[in-house]
């Protein structure tokens, strides 16, 4: 199985790093600085030593005026390290002379009193001036600085190497085998348990969290195998609910069919009905027409309307029915009106 790259690893590589390189500077300057003040304190006593060793040699030659000796010891004074020039000066003129003085350097130049004591009196002969050399001091500074500073810098470095190696075999390595074991979950591989290295005799966070991850996954196994379990019994269910659908469907297609046989038959018996009931009530309306009470003549049997006139029988009911008339004359009619003319004969008689 490949290991995935650790973004964490990077992460913290970058991160010791930077760490490393502040702490290689900040002992930089703590060492620089501190050289720096050595070397003052180194000039201070070659100061001093200049004065035991060789300032009663400068007297002596002073009183006597020998200047073979004073340049003598001016060039031993000259030859210490860290000293660029040494002069004597009597009367504010520089009598002799070792080197070139700096311009406005305070700093590193001390002047020492020549006196000469005689016969109790105390006689002030010049005075001695000694510069140090900047150069050097910034020159043994840097030196000290950068030595110091590399090999603190190798073992800072050695130390943030072994570290983080340490730490990527007992974390970050078994931390990658856990994911890529934990990236690769599907559910043909669940069966296969997590297997990682172990450290030690007792078992640390990593092998907690190992253990996890496979409990997770016997978990997730034992979840995969219910569930193919249950979409069995679900595919099942299912097609025994497709049959159980499919003759529910074609009884409810013969019965939505009669069904609908049914109600078009009530649709026509309906229609029929309704068509009666019309005849009818349009019947019965002209029965209703002709019913009720009706004002008739008693002499010549006109029948009078709604409007007031007074019709012949005939033609008010030949207006308020479908009736149709012919005209004859009745037998009594015909014996009275024309009796001359012997029109009918008497049923009796006959």
């Amino acid at each position: 199985m490949k290991l995935p790259s650790s973004i964490i690893g990077k992460r913290l590589i970058r991160q010791v790093l930077t760490f490393a390189v502040l702490l290689i500077l900040l002992f930089a300057f703590l060492i620089g600085w501190i050289t720096y003040h050595y070397e003052i304190e180194a000039f201070e006593q070659r100061l001093a030593f200049i004065q035991e060793s060789h300032l009663d040699g400068i007297e002596a030659a002073l009183w006597v005026n020998d200047r073979e000796n004073l340049e003598i010891a001016l060039m031993s004074i000259s030859r210490i390290p860290g000293i660029e020039y040494a002069g004597i000066q009597t009367r504010d003129k520089i009598i002799c002379k070792v080197g070139n003085a700096p311009i406005d350097q305070e700093e590193l130049h001390r002047v020492f009193p020549i006196i000469h004591t005689y016969n109790g009196k105390t006689y002030e002969l010049g005075k001695l001036h000694v510069k140090g050399d900047p150069k050097y001091v910034r020159l043994q500074t840097i030196r000290a600085a950068l030595f110091l500073a590399a090999a603190q810098a190798s073992i800072i470095l050695f130390v943030c190497v072994l570290i983080l190696y340490f730490l990527y075999r007992s974390v970050i390595r078994r931390l990658l085998s856990i994911t890529a074991y934990t990236a690769s979950f599907s559910p043909d591989n669940l069966g296969e348990p997590l297997v990682l290295e172990r450290r030690g005799p007792t078992p640390d966070e990593m092998d907690h969290l190992a253990d996890t991850v496979d409990q997770m996954r016997q978990n997730l196994h034992h979840a995969f195998i219910r569930k193919n379990e249950v979409e069995q019994k679900l595919r099942r269910h299912q097609s025994d609910l497709e049959k159980r659908v499919e003759q529910r469907t074609a009884s409810l297609k013969d019965t939505n069919q009669q069904l609908q046989e049914e109600i078009d038959q009530r649709v026509r018996a309906e229609q029929d009905r309704e068509k009666l009931i019309q005849d009818l009530q349009e019947a019965l309306s002209e029965v209703k027409r002709l019913g009720g009470l009706l004002p008739i003549c008693a002499h010549c049997k006109k029948i009078r309307d709604d409007r007031g006139y007074w019709n012949q029988v005939e033609i008010y009911i030949k207006d308020h029915s479908e009736a149709e008339f012919s005209h004859s004359i009745c037998p009594d009619c015909a014996r009275e009106l024309y009796s001359e003319y012997n029109l009918f004969v008497d049923s009796a008689s006959e």
